[in-house]
């Protein structure tokens, strides 16, 4: 009788930032016996900015070394590819674009959706990899056929907000293996593996954005100059001048003081008449918002139905519902007035299980209804 052959690994390629959560992600899959490869993604040329030992931020020079650190550690291979140019085109310059228009950026949502998947699912192809997976705290669920995306366990580390944009049949191979976890279960298991990145702190900023100064990458970068205009109040009346308003976010109050407008806050933006709409707090609260549904699975399916909402990626979950739409633009009501809902930013909405509906960008919010 024939020897049975020894059934084979299953493999993996595990998107490897250099942060700890990746790193464990590749550990635990090593552990439950797939064949794991690391791949990190080169998205930026940081040969143009001075960045100091230690500072980089998320895909940093230093974090692609700390990526090929633990690979070696774990034993595992690890590959570097260059993902520059689509990093530029679909999340560096849509940065840019959104402040010159008034609209404050999300970068991560917009790589995620446009370059992290489709990368390591066309990398995984490439290396005959069986599955890929990242280091997000966010949950995978399957209900027969189909899957959708889980809010994490641990509530202050979920990062399904972030994924709002991926394709769900991008999903079908993907594997989130600290989903589960909290952060300090990560770092626990990251000392069991003997990682030295074990007690890495998380990085915050922008990854491109050097010294997290996005006012100085635009004009070095984009040569974005300033562009003066007028701070007018509510009612239209003129109370200073602005160097431009990609220097200004809704709810921003840093900045106003030197113009003598120490009780104000920045409302709304209005790019083609270079306004910066300032008013009292209590002006920044709404009742609802207009968003882009462009990535929502069935708004129509969810209309009047209760419903939770972040309208920023740390926001605590908001109870909202869908009111109504026009083409794609869908109005979401609040049950609590919110402050300072952000064009640009993005409404991503859940069912009363976490599970992530989709969203879009906010267009703009409604004051009342």
């Amino acid at each position: 009788m024939a020897a049975l052959l020894p059934k084979p690994q299953p493999r993996v390629l595990v998107a490897m930032s250099g942060g700890v959560d990746s790193s464990v992600a590749a550990y635990l899959l090593q552990k439950q016996g797939y064949e794991v490869i690391g791949v990190t993604f080169q998205l930026y040329d940081y040969a143009r900015q001075n960045r100091k030992e230690g500072k980089g931020g998320c895909c940093s020079l230093e974090d692609i070394d700390d990526a090929k650190s633990v690979c070696s550690k774990l034993g595992i291979p690890h590959y570097l590819f260059d993902s520059r140019e689509r990093f530029q085109k679909w999340v560096v310059n849509y940065f840019a674009d959104s402040y010159k228009a008034g609209r404050t950026p999300n970068p991560c949502v917009a790589c995620n959706t446009f370059i992290k998947f489709d990368e390591l699912a066309y990398y995984a192809n490439a290396v005959g990899a069986d599955f890929y997976a990242t280091g997000h705290y966010v949950r995978i669920r399957r209900d027969g056929d189909r899957i959708h995306l889980q809010a994490a366990t641990d509530p202050n580390k979920d990062q399904s907000y972030f994924l709002m944009g991926v394709q769900l049949e991008k999903l079908e191979k993907c594997l989130f293996p600290v989903g589960e976890l909290s952060k300090d279960e990560v770092r626990s298991l990251a000392e069991e593996a003997g990682l030295k990145i074990s007690q890495k702190p998380d990085s915050m900023e922008v990854c491109f954005v050097p010294e997290n100064d996005y006012r100085k990458f635009l004009k070095n970068e984009y040569k974005i100059e300033d562009a003066p205009g007028f701070v007018v109040n509510e009612e239209g009346r003129v109370l200073a001048q602005h160097s431009g308003v990609h220097n200004f976010t809704v709810g921003q109050k840093k900045g106003l003081g030197p113009m003598g407008l120490h009780d104000f806050y920045v409302l709304r933006l209005n790019a083609e008449t270079r306004e910066v709409v300032v008013g009292l707090d209590k002006a920044l609260f709404s009742e609802g918002l207009v968003f882009e549904g462009s990535h929502f699975l069935d708004a129509a399916e969810y209309f009047r139905r209760p419903l939770q909402v972040k309208i920023r990626s740390r926001s605590a979950f908001i109870e909202a519902q869908l009111v109504g739409a026009e083409g794609s633009h869908v109005k979401a009501q609040f049950m609590e007035s919110q402050r300072a809902v952000t064009p640009g930013q993005f409404a991503v909405f859940y069912d009363e299980h976490l599970r992530l509906l989709g969203g879009g960008p906010i267009l703009r919010p409604v004051a009342n209804f």
